[in-house]
């Protein structure tokens, strides 16, 4: 079993470099053949829409590819498929899919709270955003471990 990372996806999809899209096109032919096995995850997956969002790709378009070229596609075998399945037919945008998911992987967990200034999660029923506080002003900037 062999990983496949975003940007052979990427290559694939837009043939920018035509000997690297052929040589995608090749390993993905190979692996509907049977002649090498093929995985990817959901943050590939994740990566992969912001990616195709840049270049203009309508939700429609995203989502096609991924639920019948990647998902129903018989190369390339998808780490939490039926996760990836309920958090692409549930998102309206892809803007949605990585809040989805975490909402998802949150609620797995029994998590019903967290911090963030992402607005869009308030819309979730059962999820309270939480926004940090200063309290300590000499914690200001400091970042983890002095960072930032």
């Amino acid at each position: 079993m062999y990983f496949v990372d975003t940007n052979i996806f990427i290559y694939y999809l837009f043939p920018v470099d035509l000997p690297k899209h052929s040589a995608c096109v090749e390993l993905f032919k190979r692996a509907e053949n049977g002649e090498v096995a093929l995985w990817t995850n959901e943050w590939t997956v994740a990566e992969l829409i912001w990616f195709m969002r840049r270049k203009k790709k309508t939700w429609s378009e995203i989502k096609r590819f991924i639920m019948e070229g990647l998902i129903r596609g018989r190369q390339v075998k998808v780490k939490n498929e039926k996760l990836i399945t309920n958090v692409v037919e549930k998102c309206k945008k892809d803007s949605d899919f990585v809040d989805y998911m975490n909402m998802y992987l949150l609620r797995s967990d029994a998590i019903t709270k967290g911090y963030s200034y992402n607005k869009d999660l308030d819309r979730w029923k059962g999820f309270k955003r939480l926004e940090p506080q200063l309290v300590n002003s000499s914690s200001f900037a400091r970042g983890f471990g002095g960072i930032a």
